[in-house]
């Protein structure tokens, strides 16, 4: 039945659980990059204390490290993708495992600083930055929670040093 591969489905499961990560990953960037121009937009308008907000240092810090975290990100999303189209699933499945953490927290950093930037109208049904929120830090779950791929990572890292140090003898 199917393809000739009885007692796959699980293996061909597998199989789809990178490529959809990698989804899950640039829809974090894009959150992340709307996220920063609410950040934005809201900074360069409201001001406090006779300067507007993103003449305050901290806010201006913010805003430099929401688009180096995107940058990274979307750097890592893209170095992943092409480990993926070019040496597969197997072969790729730390950078994604990387990519799971890091899109995750960077999309929930980001709308955190964004909603911060906006006061308690951060989290009214006024703007959308409290459904981004609740949205960022489900990817950090779904579909494995970060201390999972954490763990991947750190494992996948010591059998690629290993086999480095091997190598060298």
């Amino acid at each position: 039945m199917g393809d000739g591969g009885e007692g796959r489905g699980f293996e061909i499961a597998q199989g789809r659980l990178g490529p959809g990560r990698l989804h899950h990953c640039m829809r974090a960037v894009g959150l992340g990059e709307w996220a920063l121009e609410l950040l934005c937009q809201r900074a360069a308008h409201r001001q406090a204390f006779g300067k507007r907000l993103y003449q305050h240092e901290a806010v201006a810090h913010w805003i430099a490290e929401c688009r180096i975290a995107i940058s990274q990100t979307r750097l890592l999303t893209l170095h992943a993708a092409h480990m993926l189209d070019t040496q597969g699933n197997k072969a790729a499945r730390k950078q994604i495992a990387m990519i799971k953490v890091a899109a995750g927290r960077m999309a929930s950093k980001v709308v955190d600083c964004a909603i911060q930037v906006y006061g308690g109208a951060g989290v009214s049904d006024d703007f959308p930055l409290a459904e981004m929120y609740a949205y960022a830090r489900t990817l950090r779950i779904a579909d494995g929670p970060d201390e999972v791929h954490l763990s991947s990572i750190a494992l996948l890292e010591l059998r690629d040093q290993r086999r480095r140090t091997q190598a060298k003898l």
